[in-house]
């Protein structure tokens, strides 16, 4: 996708890190909430069974899942009606924002039934927002680029992602190595939900200062802006959009088993610690990286599709029987690393060509809408069996 108006290199340049570092604290705000999963559990859903917890705080897991379209079908409005700009300003202050009022809830002993009221409450608003977020993100950074640029471009969005996936349980990690197990469970989980606070500044910082994507701009030259996009993605464009929910379900199923239920199948299926599986899902997500910028060379080199295929083939052979392995091994640390570094960065190189076909589907008068919808819709329906499968595993 070229924009009609190709944007100098340096916008383009500022675009993508803003785009990228915007993406990261998403996903940093998304996943620290699943290594985080088994301190949070005695602190908002006492228990005398501690898989009961658990289960509990995977419930407030999937609820993230559940407002996900709700801000797609916002978000994508104001991105279509008031700019791209404007509208991945208002989902990264929400998102750091949810995130921050998370880590300052006062737990079950001190509000009751109204603690995991209100953490399901911030855990909505972290789905709300992160609705509006990616697919904004994806849009706003591929339409700054030129046709010799667009896969690398496109990388920008799910690379970040990769990123913010790999900084969440680092600074868990980091966070239990320097604490005690008691302070940990009763404070110390507190610390990575409040670095959202400077990781959200610093992106707003980027944000304010950018300019308006060529595409947006050239709409509003031409008064071409959409007054009501959401009715014009559903009736013009309906086949559009489920083709965009089908690709976005089957791609985020796997991007999101892989490093959302990982640690907790490996926690609990093998028995390691939350800080041996925080390291681990570091080391993935940084391997992550370098392969999702890898799928978008080779999106400017092959074609989103033979990227894509390559890609999905290769996980959907491999990811079972490598679990499989790692369980039966007993969690051979050298087996467990590279399995899980080969499955999340298979994951976050199919992502890349997903993203940039996401941003594709639809005219720039309705892409933000049609885009963020279809993503928010996908990443319900793939949470959703991700979700069940591990509330169904043995413990």
């Amino acid at each position: 996708m070229s924009s009609p108006e190709i944007a100098p290199r340096s916008l383009a340049r500022r675009a993508s890190m803003a785009g990228f570092f915007g993406t990261a604290v998403e996903a940093y705000d998304f996943m620290v909430f699943t290594f985080l999963i088994v301190y949070l559990s005695p602190q908002f859903f006492p228990s005398d069974d501690p898989a009961a917890g658990v289960l509990s705080s995977l419930a407030v897991l999937g609820t993230g899942f559940i407002a996900r379209p709700v801000g797609g079908i916002i978000f994508g409005r104001i991105g279509d009606r008031f700019g791209r700009r404007f509208a991945l300003i208002v989902t990264i202050t929400g998102m750091g924002g949810a995130t921050v009022l998370m880590g300052l809830l006062p737990t079950q002993s001190a509000l009751g039934i109204l603690a995991p009221i209100l953490l399901v409450a911030t855990r909505l608003l972290q789905g709300f927002f992160a609705g509006g977020e990616q697919m904004g993100s994806a849009t706003f950074v591929t339409e700054h680029a030129s046709a010799k640029n667009y896969g690398i471009l496109s990388a920008m969005t799910p690379v970040g992602f990769a990123f913010g996936a790999a900084l969440a349980p680092l600074v868990v990690a980091v966070t239990t190595s320097l604490s005690s197990e008691e302070w940990m469970a009763n404070w110390g989980w507190r610390i990575p939900l409040l670095m959202s606070l400077p990781l959200m500044l610093y992106v707003l910082y980027l944000r304010t200062r950018l300019e308006e994507s060529p595409d947006f701009k050239a709409l509003a030259d031409k008064h071409e802006v959409q007054r009501a996009p959401l009715r014009s993605v559903v009736t013009r464009y309906p086949a559009t959009l489920l083709r965009v929910v089908a690709l976005s379900t089957s791609v985020l199923a796997i991007g999101y088993v892989v490093p959302a239920y990982m640690p907790l199948f490996l926690q609990q299926e093998v028995g390691m610690t939350p800080g041996t599986t925080a390291w681990l899902a570091t080391a993935g997500s940084t391997f992550s990286i370098a392969v999702g910028f890898a799928a978008g060379f080779m999106i400017d080199r092959s074609g989103r599709r033979n990227t894509m295929i390559l890609s999905l083939g290769i996980i959907l052979v491999s990811m079972f029987p490598i679990m499989y392995f790692i369980k039966v091994t007993g969690g051979n640390l050298f087996v467990t690393a590279m399995g899980h570094m080969l499955l999340v960065g298979l994951a976050g190189a199919a992502a890349v060509p997903a993203y940039a076909t996401l941003t594709s589907a639809f005219p720039a008068a309705v892409r933000y809408t049609g885009a963020a919808i279809g993503f928010g819709l996908g990443s319900q329906s793939a949470a959703g069996p991700g979700l069940t499968s591990q509330e169904n595993s043995p413990r």
